[in-house]
């Protein structure tokens, strides 16, 4: 515990200091001084030896919750219990992470103190997905005379993970609603028009089921034209690839390419779970980050969240050819694989170009390509001088340069996504949803 002046102490030190100035006209003054001094070491040592003897009597926990959304806010309280008979009177200064809104949260006790229980809540808010820590808090303790005053750490520290906010709505996908009305349609038609190959059922014959389903043998038994049903075949492999090289780290309006990318994936690993198939993830820049093989069933969300949830860019250069082959060595059965990624300079787009078609020969590819808001912005700026030209010619250049690579990637049998990314997540699981039904794999 660490003590420091209180208010009273300071008020009498400025009385000393007073009265020592009216001791040069007038020297009685001075003889003031000695109760004065008498005064304030007895009430300082009175209020020192109180604290440390309740100190303990203070007991302080936190209360917060163990998962958030992205610059959603959540509350963190803090709970106070005066073991004691005497009252407690101070104040509680929590600190938080550096990228929480508020910064600091001071809570004062209420005037007459703290007598049994007593909680103070705040809320906050973080824009930065990741693991972060809360603590350790601080209690101020004001002594009986306010002579002195405690300070100790409290409640220690305390984690929370910050996940993409559409995680963590109380409805699933809510966050994308729009999504969520052209998910559930497509997997309805995936159903009812697929030309899987796996034996769903048999139904009587209606108009415009495929004649050549019918069952002939079934129809001859039963006097009545029965038609044999199919399904998309379950347990495909998906596997979607997050860049978090330095183009995903570009602003996209609410966040980073790279946020928009993991919310996305996110939610196509779960509409991909639901759907049966098998599903897996890896994070890569100029090196593996991290990859998990695909795995089913809807209880392997809670692992692909895990490994995903707090992937940052390190702005470092994307290698590609590196994450394909260790794709290639990890990944042998024929899979959707789905790229969330981009393309800028000459140089990166050439060797992109040649990983991606070393890929597409073996996989069934889906690359998304988030475009970058700034580029666009600064297309449609004004012009004023000469820095201003410049910017348009390197904008407009490195435009032109992805358009020739993503077209390159459409002629080597690649599916390209070209979207701001904010607008990944519909059509990237409407593609996937699309292939599905088409039984490409």
């Amino acid at each position: 515990m660490t003590l420091r002046p209180g208010r009273n102490l300071l008020w009498l030190a400025a009385a000393g200091v007073m009265l020592s100035a009216a001791a040069f006209y007038v020297p009685a003054a001075a003889w003031l001084l000695i109760p004065l001094l008498i005064a304030a070491v007895a009430l300082a040592i009175y209020d020192g030896v109180w604290l440390r003897r309740h100190r303990a009597d203070l007991v302080v926990s936190r209360d917060i919750p163990q998962v958030a959304g992205r610059d959603v806010p959540f509350d963190v309280t803090l709970r106070c219990v005066n073991k004691g008979l005497g009252r407690i009177r101070g104040s509680l200064r929590e600190v938080a992470p550096s990228e929480a809104a508020p910064r600091w949260w001071t809570a004062d006790f209420p005037p007459q103190g703290i007598t049994g229980l007593a909680s103070f809540r705040q809320s906050f808010r973080i824009a930065t997905r990741g693991r972060f820590e809360f603590g350790p808090a601080w209690v101020r303790v004001v002594g009986p005379w306010s002579m002195l005053e405690g300070l100790w750490e409290v409640a220690g520290h305390s984690r929370i993970k910050i996940y993409p906010e559409g995680l963590v709505a109380q409805d699933d996908l809510s966050q994308h609603l729009a999504a969520e009305i052209q998910v559930l349609d497509r997997r309805s038609k995936a159903r009812r028009r697929s030309a899987g190959t796996d034996f769903e059922s048999i139904h009587e014959y209606r108009a415009g089921d495929d004649p050549r389903r019918i069952d002939w043998r079934t129809t001859a038994r039963t006097r009545r034209l029965v038609v044999r049903r199919f399904q998309v075949e379950q347990h495909q492999d998906v596997l979607i690839l997050i860049d978090c090289g330095r183009l995903m780290g570009a602003a996209a309006g609410r966040g980073s390419k790279l946020d928009c990318a993991v919310d996305s994936a996110l939610l196509l690993a779960r509409v991909a779970l639901s759907n049966g198939d098998r599903c897996g993830v890896a994070l890569f820049d100029s090196q593996v980050a991290g990859f998990l093989t695909p795995r089913s069933s809807m209880a392997a969300f809670h692992t692909v969240v895990e490994s995903v949830y707090d992937a940052q860019s390190r702005w470092q250069e994307t290698d590609f050819a590196s994450m394909f082959a260790h794709l290639q060595s990890r990944q042998h059965k024929r899979s959707v694989i789905i790229v969330l990624s981009d393309v800028g300079d000459e140089e990166t787009s050439r060797r992109a170009r040649v990983a991606m078609a070393s890929l597409a020969a073996r996989h069934v590819v889906i690359f998304a390509a988030l475009q970058t808001p700034l580029l666009s912005a600064q297309t449609c700026a004004p012009i004023k001088n000469r820095l201003d030209a410049a910017r348009h010619a390197v904008a407009y250049r490195l435009l032109r340069e992805r358009e020739q690579t993503l077209h390159a990637f459409r002629r080597g049998n690649v599916q390209v996504l070209d979207v701001e990314p904010g607008e990944l997540t519909i059509p990237l699981i409407n593609r996937y949803l699309e292939l599905r039904s088409r039984n490409v794999v």
